[in-house]
Protein backbone atom coordinates (compact mmCIF):
# COMPACT_ATOMS: atom_id res chain seq x y z
CA UNK A 1 0.00 0.00 0.00
CA UNK A 2 1.16 3.51 -0.74
CA UNK A 3 0.11 5.70 2.19
CA UNK A 4 0.00 8.85 0.05
CA UNK A 5 -2.82 7.31 -2.00
CA UNK A 6 -5.03 7.51 1.08
CA UNK A 7 -3.70 10.79 2.47
CA UNK A 8 -6.97 12.70 2.05
CA UNK A 9 -9.11 10.03 3.67
CA UNK A 10 -6.51 9.68 6.43
CA UNK A 11 -6.95 13.36 7.19
CA UNK A 12 -10.68 12.78 7.44
CA UNK A 13 -10.78 9.48 9.37
CA UNK A 14 -7.39 9.33 11.07
CA UNK A 15 -4.47 6.92 10.65
CA UNK A 16 -5.87 4.23 12.93
CA UNK A 17 -9.22 4.09 11.11
CA UNK A 18 -7.56 3.90 7.70
CA UNK A 19 -5.34 1.05 8.92
CA UNK A 20 -8.49 -0.75 10.07
CA UNK A 21 -10.03 -0.28 6.62
CA UNK A 22 -6.93 -1.85 5.03
CA UNK A 23 -7.50 -4.94 7.20
CA UNK A 24 -11.24 -5.30 6.62
CA UNK A 25 -12.70 -8.20 4.62
CA UNK A 26 -15.81 -7.24 2.67
CA UNK A 27 -17.97 -9.43 0.46
CA UNK A 28 -19.84 -7.48 -2.22
CA UNK A 29 -22.61 -9.41 -3.94
CA UNK A 30 -23.98 -7.85 -7.12
CA UNK A 31 -21.97 -5.62 -9.46
CA UNK A 32 -24.70 -3.70 -11.25
CA UNK A 33 -25.57 -0.05 -10.70
CA UNK A 34 -25.55 -0.16 -6.89
CA UNK A 35 -22.80 -2.76 -6.54
CA UNK A 36 -20.50 -1.01 -9.00
CA UNK A 37 -20.72 2.25 -7.07
CA UNK A 38 -20.26 0.42 -3.77
CA UNK A 39 -17.14 -1.25 -5.18
CA UNK A 40 -15.76 2.09 -6.28
CA UNK A 41 -16.29 3.60 -2.81
CA UNK A 42 -14.80 0.58 -1.01
CA UNK A 43 -11.64 0.55 -3.11
CA UNK A 44 -11.11 4.31 -3.03
CA UNK A 45 -11.68 4.30 0.75
CA UNK A 46 -8.89 1.78 1.24
CA UNK A 47 -10.71 -1.43 2.10
CA UNK A 48 -7.95 -4.00 1.76
CA UNK A 49 -9.70 -7.31 1.13
CA UNK A 50 -12.65 -7.78 -1.20
CA UNK A 51 -14.60 -10.74 -2.48
CA UNK A 52 -16.86 -9.77 -5.37
CA UNK A 53 -19.70 -11.95 -6.59
CA UNK A 54 -21.80 -11.69 -9.76
CA UNK A 55 -22.57 -14.26 -12.47
CA UNK A 56 -23.59 -11.73 -15.12
CA UNK A 57 -21.90 -10.17 -18.11
CA UNK A 58 -22.04 -6.52 -19.09
CA UNK A 59 -24.72 -5.75 -21.66
CA UNK A 60 -25.49 -2.73 -23.78
CA UNK A 61 -28.45 -1.76 -21.56
CA UNK A 62 -25.99 -1.36 -18.66
CA UNK A 63 -24.14 1.52 -20.35
CA UNK A 64 -26.39 4.31 -19.08
CA UNK A 65 -26.29 3.38 -15.39
CA UNK A 66 -23.45 1.05 -14.41
CA UNK A 67 -19.95 2.34 -13.73
CA UNK A 68 -18.33 -0.89 -14.93
CA UNK A 69 -20.11 -0.72 -18.29
CA UNK A 70 -18.30 0.80 -21.26
CA UNK A 71 -18.25 -0.17 -24.92
CA UNK A 72 -14.90 -1.87 -24.24
CA UNK A 73 -16.38 -4.05 -21.49
CA UNK A 74 -19.52 -5.25 -23.32
CA UNK A 75 -19.90 -9.02 -23.10
CA UNK A 76 -17.30 -9.43 -20.36
CA UNK A 77 -17.97 -10.91 -16.94
CA UNK A 78 -18.72 -8.19 -14.42
CA UNK A 79 -16.35 -9.86 -11.94
CA UNK A 80 -13.45 -9.74 -14.42
CA UNK A 81 -14.07 -6.09 -15.29
CA UNK A 82 -14.45 -5.19 -11.60
CA UNK A 83 -11.27 -7.03 -10.64
CA UNK A 84 -9.28 -5.14 -13.28
CA UNK A 85 -10.78 -1.82 -12.15
CA UNK A 86 -9.90 -2.51 -8.51
CA UNK A 87 -6.29 -3.33 -9.43
CA UNK A 88 -6.05 -0.19 -11.58
CA UNK A 89 -7.18 1.95 -8.64
CA UNK A 90 -5.36 0.14 -5.82
CA UNK A 91 -2.99 -2.66 -6.84
CA UNK A 92 -2.47 -3.51 -3.16
CA UNK A 93 -6.10 -4.46 -2.59
CA UNK A 94 -6.59 -8.22 -2.29
CA UNK A 95 -9.52 -9.18 -4.48
CA UNK A 96 -11.22 -12.49 -5.09
CA UNK A 97 -13.72 -12.67 -7.95
CA UNK A 98 -16.46 -15.29 -7.89
CA UNK A 99 -18.58 -15.40 -11.07
CA UNK A 100 -21.40 -17.21 -9.27
CA UNK A 101 -25.16 -16.98 -9.10
CA UNK A 102 -26.32 -16.73 -5.49
CA UNK A 103 -28.22 -19.86 -4.52
CA UNK A 104 -28.13 -22.43 -1.74
CA UNK A 105 -25.26 -24.44 -3.23
CA UNK A 106 -23.00 -21.40 -3.79
CA UNK A 107 -23.50 -19.63 -0.45
CA UNK A 108 -20.79 -21.59 1.36
CA UNK A 109 -18.22 -20.41 -1.22
CA UNK A 110 -19.52 -16.86 -1.14
CA UNK A 111 -19.47 -16.63 2.66
CA UNK A 112 -16.36 -18.73 3.37
CA UNK A 113 -13.62 -17.60 5.73
CA UNK A 114 -13.58 -14.60 8.01
CA UNK A 115 -15.84 -11.76 6.84
CA UNK A 116 -16.30 -8.35 8.44
CA UNK A 117 -19.20 -7.19 6.27
CA UNK A 118 -21.44 -8.35 3.44
CA UNK A 119 -22.90 -5.80 1.06
CA UNK A 120 -25.99 -7.07 -0.75
CA UNK A 121 -26.54 -5.30 -4.07
CA UNK A 122 -28.65 -8.09 -5.59
CA UNK A 123 -31.71 -7.14 -7.63
CA UNK A 124 -33.52 -10.50 -7.50
CA UNK A 125 -35.68 -11.61 -4.61
CA UNK A 126 -34.78 -15.29 -4.09
CA UNK A 127 -30.98 -14.85 -4.16
CA UNK A 128 -31.30 -11.78 -1.92
CA UNK A 129 -33.36 -13.70 0.64
CA UNK A 130 -30.96 -16.67 0.59
CA UNK A 131 -27.94 -14.40 1.15
CA UNK A 132 -29.63 -12.42 3.92
CA UNK A 133 -30.73 -15.59 5.70
CA UNK A 134 -27.28 -17.20 5.57
CA UNK A 135 -25.49 -14.03 6.68
CA UNK A 136 -27.97 -13.70 9.55
CA UNK A 137 -27.39 -17.33 10.59
CA UNK A 138 -23.64 -16.72 10.64
CA UNK A 139 -24.02 -13.37 12.44
CA UNK A 140 -22.21 -11.55 9.64
CA UNK A 141 -23.12 -7.85 9.49
CA UNK A 142 -24.88 -7.00 6.25
CA UNK A 143 -25.89 -3.88 4.37
CA UNK A 144 -28.68 -4.57 1.90
CA UNK A 145 -29.87 -2.31 -0.88
CA UNK A 146 -33.47 -2.52 -1.94
CA UNK A 147 -35.23 -1.48 -5.13
CA UNK A 148 -35.04 2.03 -6.53
CA UNK A 149 -36.37 1.41 -10.02
CA UNK A 150 -38.48 4.27 -11.36
CA UNK A 151 -37.81 6.39 -8.28
CA UNK A 152 -36.78 9.91 -9.25
CA UNK A 153 -36.00 11.78 -6.05
CA UNK A 154 -32.87 10.51 -4.27
CA UNK A 155 -33.59 12.94 -1.43
CA UNK A 156 -36.44 10.63 -0.39
CA UNK A 157 -34.16 7.62 0.19
CA UNK A 158 -33.96 6.62 3.84
CA UNK A 159 -31.92 4.12 5.81
CA UNK A 160 -33.94 1.76 7.97
CA UNK A 161 -34.07 -1.67 9.45
CA UNK A 162 -35.45 -4.14 6.93
CA UNK A 163 -38.52 -4.67 9.11
CA UNK A 164 -39.26 -0.93 8.98
CA UNK A 165 -39.06 -0.57 5.20
CA UNK A 166 -42.09 -0.13 2.95
CA UNK A 167 -42.98 0.52 -0.68
CA UNK A 168 -40.30 -1.78 -2.09
CA UNK A 169 -41.07 -5.20 -3.58
CA UNK A 170 -37.58 -6.44 -2.63
CA UNK A 171 -38.11 -5.54 1.03
CA UNK A 172 -41.35 -7.47 1.52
Amino acid sequence: MKPEQFLRITRLLGEESVQLLHQKRVVLVGLGAVGGMALEALVRSGVGNLRIVDFDTIGITNLNRQILATHDTLGKLKTEVAQARVKAINPYCNIEALPLFVQEDTLDDILSGPIDLVIDAIDSLNPKCALLQRAYERTIPIISSMGAALRRDPALIRRADLMDSWGCPLAR
